[in-house]
């Protein structure tokens, strides 16, 4: 199985550069690496004109950096079997990973593989949606899988596999709701003690427009000011 080994996709998370730098000193046969936003690793920042992850499907003729970086990256996607794309959150007991809608099941198999225990599907604009072999993996500022020496391992363990097994025990869960700083303000969240994957109060739910029960993830996280938070619906 071919892998690719995505970091940096937003500048300022530090696990995926730490992954990569990891695979550069100690390559691994039919692992590839690369690093997604190189200014933006450079300024230290998410991005620099657009967010790389809201860019996509990209152009390949646009002057705007990330636009056209996008477009590069689904290229380069196509000619690996699993993409992997690395990222944090400060939000606690975050840890997940992201596949698009169209997604092959072999990504569940993938995710169990990585000892990851909840994939989420997202439906916006981002990598997921227009790369179909890729596997955004979410991962805590805090937690212990928050070390590149961990994944490492885990994908050096799986690059040699081409028959996964096809899993059945993961949580699966849809993005269905992203809550703005304006519906924390008017509904005063930031009292409600929210915890990632933790169902929301079902009143709060309703006055938010989705489906009880709903599960937040990324709250209060720092880098995304500009949000509050993101609500799941659980797949059965």
């Amino acid at each position: 199985m071919k892998i690719l080994v995505i970091g940096g996709m937003h500048g300022n998370e530090p696990l995926g550069l730490e992954v990569v730098k990891l695979f550069q000193d100690k390559p691994v046969r039919n692992v590839d690496s690369v690093l997604a936003n190189s200014q933006a690793i450079t300024a230290n920042s998410r991005f620099i004109r657009e967010d790389l992850n809201r860019s996509f499907p990209g152009d390949s003729k646009s002057k705007v950096f990330e636009q056209k970086r996008a477009a590069e990256l689904l290229e380069l996607a196509k000619k690996y079997d699993i993409v992997l794309d690395f990222h944090n959150t400060h939000c606690p007991d975050n840890n997940c990973g992201f596949i698009g809608e169209a997604a092959d099941d072999l990504l569940y198999s993938v995710a169990n593989g990585l000892e990851l225990k909840r994939v989420i599907i997202a439906d916006y604009d981002c990598i997921n949606k227009y790369a179909v072999n890729c596997l955004s993996v979410e991962i805590s500022l805090n937690s212990p899988q928050n070390n590149a020496k961990v994944w490492y391992q885990l994908i050096e363990k799986l690059a040699p596999q081409d028959n996964l097994k096809k899993v059945d025990n993961l949580e699966k869960y849809r993005f269905v709701y992203r809550v703005t700083n304006q519906d924390k303000d008017k509904f005063m969240l930031s009292r409600q003690n929210w915890r990632a994957f933790e169902p929301i109060d079902n009143y709060m739910a309703n006055e938010l427009g989705v489906k009880t029960p709903a599960y937040p993830i990324f709250i209060g996280d720092d880098y995304t000011p500009y949000y509050y938070a993101g609500l799941l619906n659980r797949i059965d």
